[in-house]
């Protein structure tokens, strides 16, 4: 069985205030784009065992795809005794804010489930999902989607038209625990953002989703690692009705009113300093999962 694992973006990303449990309250929408890692489930000899195309990756329980794996035999040590190898070969930028290893063990989840015949509805996969990381449900739940708590409690959005979507990485990862313990919360800017841009989403309007982006987290980043603003600053340059860093950075997206524009903006932007991908969103599921888990998917009540 051979899962693709998509990418996210964050159209929006506020933090409220500092938890009690040392962690951040947010509120941030998430949107898959058609940027994938590629996983094939293959049969095991007792052992989980990972291998990834990229030297840099771990293939451990320092792997989140790992992690998953091993939690689900925990927890089902009879039905997984048979283990599991799994091939990894990613696409998606590691340290970018593009979920991309997020994706990658909800979708971990998913395959497994199917593939040791757990018989997990999407209510029970999700608890392990946050288990192993905040923004890992939301790949269970929709496609498009309301992060709120610490990112991880998902509530799904009516996913908008499809939008075109520029990615540009450029080529180092960012800590996110850095950037959160060097955020100045009382620099924020209030204004409750998210909402204005559910309503822009709702209505497909791409122009005005564009000018009310906002991510909180970007001047720490911009302060420390000015290239970051400068690729934002040439998004917008070259077309972009709006950009916006995506998660915790390092990686940048710029929205695009149509296909034709996104392509010419991208065929804009410098090869090999940077690294671009021309993307879209993804409106349902049934875009990325094979066919055996179409059903099975929707059975599970998924996005």
């Amino acid at each position: 069985m051979i899962l693709k694992t998509p990418a996210k973006i964050n159209f929006g990303l506020q933090v409220l205030h500092k938890r009690p449990d040392g962690f951040h309250e947010l509120e941030t929408i998430l949107q898959m784009i058609d940027l994938f890692d590629e996983m094939e489930f293959l049969a095991g000899d007792g052992e989980i065992k990972l291998i990834c195309n990229k030297p840099e990756i771990p293939e451990d329980e320092n792997n989140l795809v790992f992690k998953a794996a091993k939690v689900l035999r925990e927890r089902f040590p009879e039905k997984t005794k048979s283990g599991v190898n799994i091939q990894l070969k990613k696409n998606i930028p590691a340290g970018a804010g593009l979920g991309g290893g997020s994706g990658n063990a909800a979708l971990a989840l998913l395959g497994l489930n199917k593939f040791w015949d757990l018989g997990l509805g999407c209510e029970e996969l999700i608890p392990f999902a946050a288990s192993l990381g905040s923004d890992i449900p939301f790949f269970l739940v929709s496609p498009t989607a309301l992060g709120t708590g610490r990112g991880d409690k998902i509530g799904k959005i009516a996913s908008p038209r499809k939008i075109s979507v520029v990615i540009v990485f450029p080529g180092f990862s960012i800590s996110t625990p850095w950037v959160y313990q060097n955020l100045k919360l009382e620099l924020t800017k209030k204004q409750n953002n998210i909402s204005i841009l559910q309503k822009f989403l709702s209505q497909s309007d791409i122009s005005q989703l564009g000018n009310s982006l906002q991510n909180h987290l970007e001047p720490v980043v911009f302060n420390k690692y000015p290239v970051v603003r400068e690729i934002k600053d040439r998004l917008l340059e070259i077309g972009a009705c709006g950009a916006l860093m995506s998660g915790s950075g390092s990686a940048v997206f710029g929205v695009f009113e149509d296909s034709f524009k996104a392509k010419e903006a991208y065929e804009m932007l410098p090869k090999g300093e940077w690294s671009s991908y021309l993307t879209e969103t993804v409106s349902s599921f049934a875009e990325f999962l094979p066919e055996s888990l179409i059903e099975y998917s929707q059975n599970m009540n998924l996005g």
